[in-house]
């Protein structure tokens, strides 16, 4: 059997394929086709194909990969193509590939799968169409089409397509600027265009386009185009039917703009009438009227003016009414001068005369009146023309006020930065200064009981005191300044407030000072600590009696304010809301405005040496800081000054101040627990606690004293410092230590508060606070009056368990009585109820002031039993409004303070000292 070539074996293959196919189209196609294994290599080819492909000799190609004979970036795209086919679906793609003999050609190439009579897939079939010529004629149109687009472009023409059955037309970008269209116009109708033509010309331009329809001419017309801004321009339009079929039903052409030839050819005729004939004034004046219409002076957002050397507006442009107000026929002819700021008046002459003798003026800013009374700020440039000025003016006012706002901004941070700086200098001084303070008080104290009956030595002693005292008050104006004083706020009314200090404010500013009270009706509540306001009102009122020189009006005003988003804009720190606002008013000598932002720095002082610390005002900003508010100082010299003080709106009730601490100085045998990192502080206190009779554990630091409570020593109160080293911070060791000893009393003490137990401006709830330097005295009654709330709980705990052991006899029927139990620790409220009870009484118990003059208002209580120290409205605020109701009402006070430290106002008034037994309780009702 003879043994076939490849070459011989691939064409029998190919031969075997297309006769089972039937593939007619192989021999008579003008295309390359060629039969593909499924694999891609080349099979056959018919005779056509090799001629378009330049194949001499198809023996050099058969069997090659076909993928293999397209360049590189091509065969991914032979690839996919095969790829579909053999997916059972038609490949196509259009490439460039070179023939056999290097010629460069662009084929259109389909791949489709050949079936088996079986309908499986046998190999491919691929047509290749030479369409070179076609790309090249599609080329050379491109081209041509671009360069007549460009020509079209450089000639400035517009190109146009109108649809005659429906009367759309389309068209390019100047096409839309010599309609005075705005950019990317459609949806655009022959009778929207026709709108636009000149009145006078829209018959001419109708009639032609009939005759362009019928195609009786070429349309050939020039008219007027009217623009939305009432401007007027000449256009010149060409166009004729396309006789394209599918296009005999539309009109196209081209349309330049020819205003400048019409205006050209209008200012030749003007220029021979005026050569050839007289032209009357008035024709002068609509010449130049017309001349000054120009679209940039009417359409200006600037100030347009042409005025004489001699200050007279010969003309101006819409835009002074706009943004000055003024119609033109109320300007023109008028001297300029006489809308111009007097204090612009020498400058603006002087620029005129600049302009006179030739120069230009670049930048000129003077103030224009407007029509309102008003003043702009006006930025000109200017430029002199033989006899005439022409200026351009722009409004510089939003911008100006802009600028002076954002400069008093940044003065008002960068003053808020170099005080709250100042502040931190400042609150640390004072720490370290009150722990000075406290260990030269407490020593003075342990020698003044020392001392014995020696006067000498208890006067120098006393001296001594006084100056730590002062020393004190120093530190805590400091604090105060720091914004780290321990405040105690209420919600309260400054209308009661003032009204209690009247006066202690007439004798600290005298007789010869007359003091003027404002204060609003419905005046608004607000959060702050009174005593503090105090001291603040009475150093404002101070300073304003010296700068009056001890004679003149002193002004309080009391005031709601609404303080805005503008106003709070140049004053970073604040909020804008609803604010109660103080103000302190004097006709003294005033404040020079380069001393104003100063006023507030600690230690600065407008008053002779020896006559102020400098730290009244200081104090003042840092507690309203503080506070939550805001406060200005406004002054002018030789006229007074003016301080303002803004409060943030309470929506609270009114509250009641806790009674101050006096009386007796008593000790006791309780254990104390001394926490101070300071050995001289600590040694000093210690010293005192132990004078009083107080047995004494003391640690350096939070961790120690953890260790001490956890040791099991029977501990009574924890007294500690707020600031203290270490990782253990004095608020977790006082929760930590609670924990261990749930009865532990807990004293915090400090110089200088921080955001441990103080947020808000005010300290935590349940903390209780002894701030440095503090006397012996205070510190025995502060431990004293913590003392007797637990003692009394203690106490009734003792007389509910003697109950339980052997219960007392009920009251007698006539003696048991309705009674109304007011207190707020809910231990002592649950066992004193419980004592009344087995009195045989009946009681209601409330923790608060205001539901127990909602249970009063049920009118059948007999007897009012209440603590003076409640969460907001005091015990005596409670009795009093009770008893103005019902004056047959009993009352009975209870106190952990003894009566004469209690703040009662009637020395006849019951009152039960914290702790009391049961006996007492009964006496005290009367039983």
């Amino acid at each position: 059997m003879e043994t076939l070539d490849p070459v011989s074996q691939t064409s029998a293959r190919a031969d075997a394929l297309r006769q089972q196919a039937h593939l007619s189209i192989f021999e008579n196609s003008p295309d390359c086709v060629k039969i593909l294994a499924i694999d891609g290599s080349l099979m056959a080819m018919n005779v056509n194909g090799q001629c378009v492909m330049e194949i001499d000799d198809f023996g050099a190609v058969c069997g090659a990969m076909w993928p293999s004979l397209w360049p590189e970036p091509i065969r991914a795209h032979v690839e996919q193509a095969m790829a579909t086919a053999r997916a059972g679906s038609i490949g196509q793609f259009q490439a460039q590939c070179p023939t056999a003999k290097g010629t460069l050609k662009w084929w259109d190439v389909v791949v489709s799968p050949l079936l088996g009579t079986d309908g499986s897939l046998q190999g491919l079939l691929s047509i290749s169409r030479d369409i070179t010529g076609q790309r090249d004629a599609d080329e050379r149109e491109r081209k041509l089409a671009t360069k007549l687009r460009f020509a079209l472009e450089v000639a400035r023409y517009g190109e146009w397509d109108l649809d005659v059955l429906s009367g759309s037309v389309s068209f390019n970008a100047h096409f839309e600027q010599c309609f005075g269209l705005a950019e990317g116009a459609t949806g655009w109708r022959l009778e929207h265009l026709f709108a636009r033509v000149h009145a006078a010309d829209r018959a001419a331009v109708a009639a032609a386009l009939q005759s362009a329809q019928t195609g009786q001419a070429g349309l050939n017309v020039e008219f007027r185009v009217v623009w939305p801004d009432t401007t007027i321009h000449w256009v010149h339009m060409r166009g004729s039917r396309y006789l394209e079929a599918g296009y005999d039903n539309h009109l196209t052409g081209l349309i330049s703009d020819v205003t400048g030839r019409a205006r050209d050819a209008e200012a030749l005729k003007s220029a021979y009438l005026k050569e050839h004939a007289s032209v009357s004034e008035l024709e002068r004046q609509l010449n130049q009227q017309a001349a000054d219409r120009d679209r940039m002076w009417r359409l200006s957002t600037d100030l347009m003016l042409v005025a004489d050397f001699n200050s007279r507006i010969v003309s101006i442009n819409p835009a002074w009414t706009s943004i000055l107000g003024h119609q033109p026929p109320d300007v023109i002819g008028n001297d300029f001068l006489g809308y111009v700021h007097a204090d612009d008046h020498a400058a603006t002459i002087a620029e005129v005369g600049r302009l006179a003798s030739g120069l230009t003026t670049l930048r000129f800013e003077n103030r224009y009146r407007h029509a309102d009374g008003s003043w702009r700020d006006i930025s000109w440039t200017a430029v002199p023309d033989i006899d005439l000025i022409h200026a351009v003016g722009r409004d510089i006012t939003d911008e100006k006020r802009a600028a002076e706002a954002l400069r008093q901004t940044e003065s008002a941070l960068l003053q808020s930065q170099k005080l709250e700086s100042i502040g931190k200098l400042t609150g640390g001084v004072a720490h370290d200064f009150n722990n000075v303070l406290q260990i030269i008080s407490g020593n003075l104290q342990l020698l003044q009981m020392a001392a014995g009956a020696d006067a000498a030595t208890l006067k120098r002693l006393a001296t001594a005191t006084v100056a730590v005292e002062r020393g004190a008050r120093l530190a805590s104006q400091l604090l105060s300044f720091a914004r780290r004083h321990p405040l105690k706020p209420v919600v309260a009314d400054l209308r009661e407030l003032l009204q209690s200090m009247d006066d202690l404010l007439q004798r600290a500013i005298g007789e010869s000072v007359a003091v003027e009270l404002a204060v609003d009706h419905q005046l608004w509540r607000t959060l702050i600590d009174p005593n503090q306001l105090e001291n603040v009102l009475l150093n404002l009122a101070i300073n304003a009696r010296d700068a009056m020189d001890g004679e003149g009006r002193l002004t309080i005003e009391l005031r709601n304010a609404e303080l805005d988003a503008a106003y709070c804009a140049g004053h970073p720190e604040l909020c804008p809301g609803q604010y109660v606002m103080l103000a302190v008013s004097d006709t003294g000598c005033g404040i020079a405005p380069e001393l104003a932002d100063k006023v507030f720095e600690p230690f600065f002082t407008t008053k002779r040496e020896g006559e102020g610390t400098g730290l009244g005002l200081s104090m003042a900003y840092g507690f309203i800081k503080q506070s939550g508010g805001h406060i200005k100082v406004y002054s002018e010299v030789g006229h007074g000054t003016t301080f303002k003080l803004y409060l943030p709106r309470s929506m609270a009730e009114l509250e009641s101040l806790p009674a101050a601490l006096n009386g007796p100085v008593v000790g006791g045998s309780e254990t104390v627990l001394v926490v101070e990192d300071d050995a001289q502080v600590r040694e000093t206190v210690v010293e005192i606690l132990k004078g009083l009779g107080y047995a004494v554990l003391k640690a350096a630091d939070g961790q120690s004293a953890l260790s001490i409570i956890e040791s099991g020593l029977p501990i009574d109160l924890l007294f500690t410092d707020v600031v203290m080293p270490g990782s253990l911070r004095s608020p977790e060791l006082a929760r930590r230590a609670k924990a261990v000893l749930p009865g532990l009393e807990v004293l915090f003490t400090s110089g200088y508060t921080q955001n441990a137990i103080v947020h808000g401006g005010r300290l935590d709830a349940g903390v209780e606070l002894l701030s440095k330097p503090y006397r012996r005295e205070d510190l025995a009654r502060k431990i004293r009056f913590m003392f007797a709330n637990k003692q009394h709980v203690e106490a009734l705990h003792r007389e509910r368990s003697s109950l339980k052991a052997a219960p007392p006899q009920a009251g007698c029927e006539t003696r048991r009585r309705s009674i109304l139990l007011v207190e707020d620790n809910e231990d002592a409220r649950m066992l004193t109820a419980e004592l009344l009870e087995s009195l045989g009484h009946g009681v209601d118990a409330v923790g608060t002031a205001e539901e127990a003059l909602l249970r009063l208002a049920r009118g059948d209580i007999e007897v009012l039993l209440t603590d003076i120290s409640l969460p907001r409205m005091s015990g005596i605020d409670l009795a009093a409004q009770a008893r103005a109701e019902r004056p047959a009402l009993d009352i009975v006070f209870v106190s952990g303070h003894d009566k004469d430290n209690a703040g009662l106002s009637d020395p006849a008034a019951k009152f039960l000292l914290k702790p009391f037994n049961l006996a007492q309780l009964d006496s005290a009702l009367g039983c």
